[in-house]
């Protein structure tokens, strides 16, 4: 039995694609690297794993900084998957962690590797015992427990690693083991799949590939057995440039014997012989007749577009790795509409000559409602009467007829096209056994299944690019038109989506009405307004409504519910607790929904656990929900889809800003949120919701709903200030401004005003900045909200310092300052505390800086907030600055640009680089302060603040023209290192406690540092 961990009985599976599992209900192990985490674990099975190898294990040997970050995140997350009432940082049951690294605590009840390994040992000493029967029984119980490579890690990993190596190579072992004792009893038929799948995956390994061999030749399957060895020899030659080894020469020759001991009267006659790709002669089973099929549909007349797909395809399917497996398989799967069939037809005609005994091809009927799916057992028949194969002559078994066909296959080259498949059940019965063949499948779904246990290579088709939608025009319509109008082109292909069944529909349109203009059908299609009724056809066929349509009848109710609820949704993509808000469900049926919509095709996920839809089949699901009529459903689902972003959004951003002075919105228990556990948890939340999120605040204020827009668009202030986004937040607040105002909400207005000098101050707009703020001030005041006044004063005193006034900046941090004091807020005051001391650095007053730098780390380290450590240690460094120890002020300056570096904030980061490199030309150190710019134009490079960029370069162009003579001090003709022209220095990210505003500008380090500098390093500051 599991052990029972935290109240719960967990058992793990590592011995293919990762599995866990409570009380026999499957979990979802979570994103890519923290299952390969959970991977790594368990195939130590129980044995420590140290920090380092996780690391190398997830990046290889060019980690991000915050790597090990990361790593102790994704441990937390999995510790609280395996017991979702853990407490913060314990290390619970399962996961534990000490010195040597991080182990799973599992024995061979959890852990089926472990059960493996009980097993195999069980049947090694029953064998010794001479108990045969015995150990045959538990081998294959053992090999049951396999279901493929160790943890999946072929497709999470992006290169190989030994722990996960040495489990398939066990693995490998103990199948040939359990393959021998079989030969020797003849009972192979059981231990034939494991080994046919593990030989697919090792078909290099000789040993192993004449184990298969001598199993297949002992089944009967003779033929599959001779081509399987012409096929290992050949690959043997072109990639080693080696023969086969006596093992496997012998295991040939006794496959050989076998089949020349078993021809009798019934054979076939040996005139009529099916040669294998090696060259042996394979007698033709009895009742088939010489026939090439050539089945392929008729390929388009005018294919266009998907130029790179072909080549990296045709390439793919011609190289080392697809010839690495016994039958080459590609899967194209993708939404409806994206043209998979086509793409198929078209890869299966320039192949055709490269499989000269003809070609297969149906329809499966996965998706067609009007239709029922096509059973495997049928398309078998179908294949084989094309093959030669009478009716009278196919078995009526299902398994029989795959046998059959498989059997007919051998030693023929032949290309098989399965399209519109639904399952990988579906498909595995029509998949050729033995070497030779290709297999194409299209499906709307993502057949996984295909790649686990048959190396399939799946490729997601995506919308045509900007060139080839114009091109899939030209080609249709006719280049003279599209060249006359290349605008009402562009239009069109961007309201198609750059679909191709769209484009399509709108080509057919322009030839049968050519004297109507390109204008006139991107007219039509813009006042549709997004929607499909711009798409009709009278074929129905190709009708986009219809296709959709297709998917969507093969939804249960509550998916179908949930797709149609999906166009209520404001942003490019969702994750499944938002789909869970939207559709009012717990998290694990919101899964469960979304993966359904996934496998029709009307959901794709876009990244890792993020899905979409494209904009035409959100328009099908728009016109759905208003047929349906379902208004207060409609709004109910909005609610709880506003709910969930404000919920989240507050709990990210109380982590940014324990200051935050808003109570919390309403929890409902229909709605999931998200809760970060940590600052760059936060961070990483909000960079993926971030136009979610600027999208959700416009939907807010156009559904009339002001205060949630308002309280919403601040909890996202801080993220914008600290990331960069200046231009979110400016639109954001000035639209809550507006929409407050109008409503007579003068608390939303207070807040609103404020957020937006802040924001002027940031772009550098000082009258507009100090307009608003002071008038935010008296909105305040009006309102008796003191902690709101503080932080204004505080935004005040910041701005006079960007302005050079640091004497009345030190009057309004000091009024900020006495009404934190009284209130007993210690992080707002802290956040004051930053500002004051550069202000008194500014005007020289070293002791005052002293003792300010001095509370300002007390307060820090009470806190113990990373964001706060960051602000003291700018204080530090201004209050060294102004004693002339610029040694000193440069380490606090490090000290501040690792923290910010590990915490994640970008501007934060970028304001220290730039402090940091000042600092260092001060000391004559031009390579340090290059680096530092460097790094900070870099973090830059992904933001839309080219004003900050410019400050950058500026500084890095001037470096350039110093003269290394220069002893002392730094060019007068370089910028101050702050700015108005926002974040060039200063608390960028940094002072952010109070909802910051702006970024105070540090002195010019030409006149500034250098006069300092006469004094002997640090002599000032101790």
């Amino acid at each position: 039995m599991p052990l029972s961990g935290g109240g719960a009985s967990l058992s793990f599976g590592v011995l293919g694609p990762l599995r866990v599992r409570r009380q026999g209900m499957q979990l979802d192990p979570g994103a890519r690297q923290q299952r390969l985490i959970l991977a790594l674990l368990l195939a130590k099975a129980g044995q420590p794993v140290g920090v380092g190898e996780i690391v190398e294990v997830l990046w290889g040997p060019r980690p991000p900084a915050s790597a090990v970050n990361v790593v102790h995140r994704y441990v937390g997350a999995l510790r609280r998957l395996f017991e979702p009432g853990l407490p913060a940082r314990s290390p619970g049951h399962w996961l534990l962690g000490d010195a040597a690294g991080y182990r799973m605590r599992v024995g061979p009840g959890d852990l089926d590797l472990l059960r493996l390994r009980q097993l195999a040992e069980q049947a090694r000493s029953e064998e010794a015992a001479g108990q045969r029967p015995e150990a045959m029984a538990a081998y294959e119980e053992a090999l049951d427990l396999w279901r493929g490579p160790c943890g999946g890690a072929a497709e999470l990993a992006s290169g190989d690693h030994r722990a996960f190596d040495l489990i398939d190579h066990e693995c490998a072992d103990l199948v040939r083991e359990a393959a021998t004792l079989a030969l020797r009893l003849k009972r192979v038929r059981p231990v034939l799949p494991v080994l046919r799948r593990v030989s697919e995956l090792r078909p290099l390994d000789e040993g192993l590939q004449a184990q298969l061999l001598l199993a297949l030749s002992a089944d009967g399957q003779q033929a599959e057995a001779i081509a399987l060895y012409h096929d290992v020899r050949r690959r043997l030659a072109d990639e080693l440039g080696v023969d086969p080894r006596e093992e496997l020469r012998e295991a040939y020759q006794t496959v050989l014997d076998q089949s020349a001991g078993e021809a009798g009267p019934g054979a076939a006659d040996p005139s009529d012989p099916i040669a294998s790709p090696g060259g042996t002669l394979i007698s033709r089973p009895p009742g088939i007749s010489a026939v090439l099929p050539a089945q392929l549909p008729a390929e388009l007349p005018h294919f266009t577009g998907r130029d790179e797909t072909q080549r990296r395809t045709l390439g793919l399917l011609n190289g080392h790795v697809m010839s690495q497996v016994s039958t080459p398989v590609l899967v194209i799967d993708g939404i409806p509409g994206i043209g998979k069939t086509t793409l198929a037809i078209r890869l299966a005609y320039q192949l055709a000559g490269t499989y000269p005994d003809g070609q297969l091809y149906v329809d499966l009927q996965g998706f067609d409602p009007e239709q029922a799916m096509l059973p495997p057992e049928e398309a078998l028949r179908a294949f084989l009467n094309a093959l030669g194969v009478s009716d009278s002559d196919i078995p009526a078994s299902p398994r029989a007829r795959s046998g059959l066909y498989r059997s007919v296959l051998a030693g023929r080259r032949i290309l098989v096209v399965l399209d519109n498949a639904r399952s990988v059940e579906q498909v595995r019965p029509l998949l050729p056994g033995a070497p030779g063949c290709l297999v194409l499948v299209t499906s709307r779904k993502r057949l996984t299944g295909l790649a686990t246990a048959h190396g399939a290579h799946l490729m997601t088709l995506d919308v045509l690019s900007d060139e080839d939608a114009r091109q899939f025009l030209a080609v249709r319509i006719g280049d003279t038109r599209t060249s006359a109008d290349p605008d009402a082109v562009a239009e069109i292909s961007a309201r198609c989506g750059r679909l191709p069944l769209a484009l399509a529909v709108v080509a057919a349109r322009a030839l049968a009405h050519p004297d109507h203009r390109l204008t006139d059908i991107a007219r039509e299609l813009r006042d549709a307004q997004g929607g499909l009724d711009g798409f009709s056809d009278d074929d129905m066929g190709n009708s986009i409504r219809a296709i959709f349509s297709w998917s969507y009848r093969m939804l249960g109710a509550p998916a179908a519910r949930t797709f149609r609820l999906l166009s209520l949704h404001p942003g490019p993509d969702a994750t499944v607790p938002a789909i869970a808000g939207l559709a009012g469900v717990p998290l694990a049926e919101a899964r469960a929904l979304t993966g359904e919509l996934v496998r029709t095709g009307l959901l794709t996920e876009r990244s890792p656990g993020r899905f979409a839809t494209h904009d035409l089949i959100r328009a099908y699901s728009h016109e759905l929900i208003r047929a349906h009529g379902d208004g207060p459903a409609r709004e109910d689902a909005f609610r709880r889809l506003a709910s969930h972003y404000r919920q989240s959004a507050y709990a990210a951003d109380l982590l940014l800003s324990p200051t935050v002075v808003l109570e919390p919105p309403d929890a409902s228990a229909d709605v999931v949120a998200i809760r970060p556990s940590t600052a760059a948890e936060a961070i990483a939340w909000f960079s993926a919701e971030r136009q979610v999120l600027r999208a959700m605040v416009h939907r807010l204020l156009d559904h009339g709903h002001v205060a949630s827009a308002w309280r919403l668009a601040l909890s996202l202030q801080r993220f914008n200030q600290g990331e960069g986004w200046y231009h979110d937040w400016t639109t954001m607040a000035r639209a809550c401004l507006e929409a407050t105002t109008e409503a007579g909400d003068d608390l939303g207005r207070a807040y609103s005003t404020r957020s937006l000098g802040g924001a002027e101050m940031m772009w550098g707009r000082y009258d507009s900045a100090s307009r608003l703020l002071r008038r935010s001030l008296d909105l305040f005041a009006s309102l008796g909200l003191r902690p709101e006044q503080a932080l204004v004063y505080r935004n005040l005193g910041q701005l006079s310092v960007e302005q050079g006034d640091d004497p009345e900046a030190v009057v309004l941090l000091g009024r900020a300052r006495d009404i934190f004091e009284s209130l007993g807020d210690r992080t707002g005051e802290l956040g004051v505390l930053s500002v004051l001391t550069e202000a008194h650095s500014n005007l020289g007053q070293v002791d005052v800086c002293r003792q300010l730098a001095n509370r300002a780390l007390l307060i820090a380290e009470q806190l113990g907030d990373a964001n706060a450590l960051g602000l003291s240690y700018e204080a530090l460094a201004d209050s060294y600055r102004a004693a002339g120890d610029l040694s000193t002020a440069l380490t606090y300056w490090k000290k501040a640009t690792e923290l910010y570096r590990q915490i994640g904030w970008q501007m934060g980061l970028t304001s220290a680089l730039l402090n940091q490199g000042d600092i260092a030309l001060a000391l004559n150190d031009p390579a340090g302060a290059r680096a530092a710019w460097r790094q900070a134009r870099d973090l830059m490079g992904n933001l839309r603040t080219p004003q900050v960029i410019d400050k950058i370069e500026k500084r890095l162009n001037r470096l350039i023209r110093l003269q290394p003579a220069r002893s002392y001090g730094a060019p007068t003709d370089i910028e101050p290192a702050g700015p108005a022209a926002v974040a060039s220095g200063g608390k960028s990210g940094a002072a952010r406690h109070e909802c910051d505003l702006g970024i105070p500008r540090r002195p010019e380090p030409g006149q500034d540092l250098a006069d300092k500098t006469a004094q002997p390093s640090g002599s000032a500051g101790h």
